[in-house]
């Protein structure tokens, strides 16, 4: 799994040359609402991201400053049946169809990252499981002492 994550951050990261190529021309001719509707619908799903990744106990969410994915920290103590972050977001996976990339693939321990360009009901719903799958592995899934009603999931019901 390693080496392909490794290939996947480096795709990535890499330059697409056909882009860059065209840039110019993108960046001259592009409509300033296409910039900047796509502004607000990444700062919207940062803002419903951080609200609902902000209250799952051992989770740190860092809002991005202009980054189109945010990055979660993740306190390993609260989960310790996970040896790293490679395991927690490998388990997120198998279990609840969220992927998320380990922050170890770029050096950065103990933390994933969640992409934030996706439809906002996918983004909602990836952030339910997450909430789910971070209440069951709490601890090594030892009750945090919430019932279903108060599972904190009301902020991703906020329209406005």
């Amino acid at each position: 799994v390693r080496p392909g994550l490794i290939a996947l951050s480096q795709r990535i990261l890499g330059p697409n040359t056909l882009v860059q190529g065209a840039l110019d021309t993108i960046l001259n001719t592009t409509p300033q609402a296409f910039f900047d509707t796509t502004i607000d619908v990444v700062k919207r799903n940062a803002d419903i991201s951080y609200e609902a990744l902000s209250q799952i106990p051992g989770l740190k969410p860092i809002m991005p400053a202009g980054a189109m994915y945010m990055m979660i920290g993740i306190e390993m103590d609260k989960y310790p049946e996970f040896k790293d972050d490679m395991e927690f977001t490998q388990t997120l996976v198998s279990e609840q169809s969220v992927f998320c990339l380990p922050a170890q693939c770029f050096q950065y321990p103990n933390y994933f990252r969640v992409v934030l360009t996706v439809p906002e009901d996918k983004l909602r719903d990836a952030c339910q499981r997450i909430t789910e799958f971070c209440l069951t592995h709490y601890n090594g899934g030892v009750q945090i002492g919430l019932t279903d009603t108060e599972i904190p999931m009301a902020t991703l019901e906020v329209t406005a």
